[in-house]
């Protein structure tokens, strides 16, 4: 399916984006995550989008949820209503202690499923790969960047992928975005978005 329907993202400054949105980040702060993807993942749960927060150093699971309960106190009832999920990186990436790009990949097409069944209007995920390490570890997972890239143009799904600086070279940083349709910055303590002109 697609429709174009802009949806909010909720960052001050960063207005709207289209479904098939593919989004990156490169961080140094845990404040600076935490600043941009609360109010991503709040505007998913408030216009009936199912969010999945997949978090990892420098941010726990509970920290997550902590700091996204205290912009929207009723943080517990998207969770109940299974709405609203949160889990480590490596429980998402390495289900199986190792990368595989095709179970990452079905387990996005059960989430699919689960959302439409529901009646959600599309997905918001947001994921931090804090795990690459080795050189094939970023050439794997740039592969599966590119495949999502394509997949995701025609799906309800708007995605935002945090990359910690620490874990980044240069090369990495530029193969990565030409995997996006955008990425975000903070210059002079405001996010600001830039499109990828290959793309």
């Amino acid at each position: 399916m697609n429709d174009l329907t802009e949806r909010r993202v909720g960052v001050p400054g960063l207005g709207t984006a289209p479904w098939g949105e593919h989004i990156c980040v490169f961080f140094n702060l845990k404040e600076e995550l935490l600043r941009l993807v609360v109010p991503f993942i709040k505007a998913g749960l408030e216009d009936n989008e199912y969010c999945m927060w997949i978090t990892g150093e420098p941010l726990t699971e509970s920290e997550a949820f902590k700091a996204l309960e205290e912009v929207l106190p009723n943080a517990h009832r998207y969770l109940a209503g299974r709405q609203l999920e949160i889990m480590p990186s490596r429980q998402w990436y390495l289900p199986t202690g190792k990368f595989n790009a095709q179970l990452v990949l079905d387990n996005w097409m059960s989430r699919a499923r689960h959302t439409e069944a529901k009646g959600f209007e599309g997905i918001r995920i947001t994921g931090n790969p804090v795990w690459l390490q080795s050189e094939t570890d970023w050439t794997e997972f740039g592969r599966f960047e590119e495949i999502v890239h394509h997949r995701i143009k025609k799906e309800r799904v708007v995605a935002l992928c945090t990359y910690p600086l620490s874990i980044c070279r240069t090369h990495h940083i530029q193969n990565t975005l030409s995997a996006h349709t955008a990425a975000i910055m903070l210059e002079n303590d405001q996010w600001r978005r830039l499109d990828s002109s290959t793309r």
